[in-house]
């Protein structure tokens, strides 16, 4: 199968162990900000032999040819915008196939749209809580970045109202006097789990995938669907919480992977190889880079791999895929 092929031959197991790859990582084609073909330059000139584009909700139909003239392999991929109904939790899935039908890159459109209908509305939103924010002028603020306008996101929308020493202010005086940064105040106030969000949040229909659609689509396309960067997706629970719900993501999505993040500690990177090992997950790696120079935690530089996790703590991982491949 295809699985076999990409996985086994083509990323996990080389002569000289080295892990040459990226398989998340973002473009302008949501909210990277390097294209599509400044990436691949990058790819070539760090000797990457696989690399994966996973834009948010934009199947990347096209780049695996692209790669090819430069002599690297990939397939098609995607990051979904999920929700876990069962556990009221937002996440996302990378999702990666030798081909995505247009069917779901059509379903994903949808939802792209819904992400701009929900800007238009938390907008309204944020100017009811007093907030300085014009429609416009966000738009405006963000095409001068090279940002297209239907890959703009909640946290951009924070970014743009912090920019602003008045909406700072306003925020503080909002959040009972302390003071708050542009990254909380998009955690407490916009995030679905978190305290603020059902008082201050908006939401619109179609915005997230269920969990059964996405079982569904990998399914269909005989695909690995992967949860990116548990170490950040989990931050709030921790880890105990993770192995806990880790079965039903497995069971209702169809999960068959888990990553390891770039920025995972050593703890974390611990605990996704168990997961690993106790329900028979594949692998993917490493940076969700969107902008060079960031080490925020989640993201990081392009092709940046774990430092706990080098290829040499991973031979095990190596020998058993090229034993399962010269075996099949």
């Amino acid at each position: 199968k295809f699985i076999k092929e990409l996985w086994y031959k083509c990323i996990l197991f080389h002569n000289n162990k080295n892990m040459k790859l990226d398989m998340h990582f973002h473009s302008t084609a949501s909210d990277g900000l390097l294209t599509q073909e400044e990436l691949l330059k990058r790819a070539k000139e760090q000797d990457l032999e696989f690399i994966a584009l996973t834009d948010h909700d934009v199947v990347s139909y096209g780049f695996r040819e692209e790669t090819q003239k430069y002599g690297i392999k990939s397939c098609q991929s995607v990051e979904i915008s999920a929700y876990n109904e069962a556990h009221d939790k937002s996440l996302h899935l990378t999702f990666y196939a030798k081909e995505i039908s247009q069917d779901i890159g059509n379903i994903l459109q949808w939802v792209v749209r819904a992400k701009e209908d929900l800007i238009w509305l938390q907008i309204a939103r944020f100017q009811e809580y007093g907030f300085e924010i014009d429609a416009n002028e966000f738009y405006d603020f963000f095409e001068k970045l090279w940002r297209k306008k239907d890959a703009l996101n909640k946290f951009d929308m924070v970014v743009f109202v912090f920019w602003n020493e008045k909406n700072r202010i306003h925020a503080q005086q909002l959040h009972a006097g302390n003071v708050i940064t542009r990254e909380d105040f998009y955690l407490q106030y916009l995030k679905r789990w978190w305290e603020k969000f059902h008082e201050f949040a908006v939401m619109v229909p179609n915005y997230e995938i269920p969990l059964s659609v996405c079982r569904d689509f990998a399914q269909k396309c005989d695909a690995i669907i992967s949860i990116p960067h548990p170490n950040v997706t989990f931050k709030k629970w921790g880890i105990q919480e993770f192995k806990k719900v880790l079965p039903h993501y497995i069971e209702q999505a169809w999960v068959n992977a888990i990553e390891v993040n770039a920025c995972a500690t050593r703890e974390w990177g611990e605990a996704i190889l168990q997961a690993k090992e106790k329900y028979d997950l594949f692998l993917t790696f490493w940076s969700d880079f969107h902008k060079s120079g960031i080490n925020d935690g989640k993201h990081w530089d392009f092709w940046q791999s774990n430092p706990f996790l080098s290829p040499q703590s991973l031979e095990k991982y190596f020998q058993e895929y090229s034993h399962k491949i010269c075996s099949t």
